[in-house]
């Protein structure tokens, strides 16, 4: 719709085992024969939808209380204000956490916020186009929130300090994850260029 704009936020975790970084896969990308690293987390949800009403949005995928939105460009610094105020929204990011590590890649068995200690660190802004599968190259304002995670249990963090290749995920030193560049890694069989998504985690 003219004069529409994406909107979308999400939650990125430092989630670091013995001072590596958890980087996954990125399962959307994957599918398209793109391969590239990303940090743990995802999606942002909204505890009431009729919270977003007063910024006229329309959620992208209906049914879901994730918050990626179209709206009125005239709405969004309205809705920036609500977002940065961190209330009626998801203030971690566990069940993201857990989706990934627990019912996505299989990492783990299971997965309790009290096996975590979850530390918001920042907040950040960016607008560009969009990679998302089925959004593609439609221009999006994203919000994003910065955490430190690390496990508090001892069993959770052994399973992840060796995570089988067919999981997706990878462990990267931290000058590595730093520097951003593509890597040659091997998944599905191949050697493949892998690109790193990790620039937000240290902006």
């Amino acid at each position: 719709m003219e004069g529409e704009v994406r909107v979308s936020c999400g939650s990125m975790c430092r989630f670091t085992v013995d001072g590596s970084y958890l980087l996954l896969l990125n399962r959307n990308r994957r599918r398209k024969g793109i391969y590239e690293l990303s940090p743990v987390g995802g999606a942002i949800q909204v505890n009431d939808l009729q919270t977003l009403a007063q910024f006229g949005a329309r959620l992208e995928t209906p049914g879901t209380h994730d918050l990626r939105l179209l709206m009125k460009s005239e709405h969004l610094e309205a809705f920036g204000v609500w977002f940065r105020k961190r209330k009626e929204r998801e203030l971690d990011p566990f069940r993201e956490i857990r989706e990934e590590l627990v019912d996505e890649s299989e990492l783990l068995a299971t997965l309790r916020p009290e096996d975590l200690r979850m530390d918001f660190v920042k907040m950040l802004q960016d607008s560009k186009a969009t990679m998302r599968q089925g959004m593609t190259g439609i221009f999006t304002h994203y919000f994003f929130e910065v955490f430190e995670v690390k496990a508090r249990s001892a069993d959770i963090l052994l399973r992840l300090k060796n995570p089988p290749i067919n999981s997706g995920a990878v462990l990267l030193d931290e000058a590595t994850a730093r520097k951003g560049e593509a890597l040659k890694l091997r998944f599905d069989g191949e050697e493949r260029t892998v690109g790193l998504n990790t620039t937000y985690l240290f902006t």
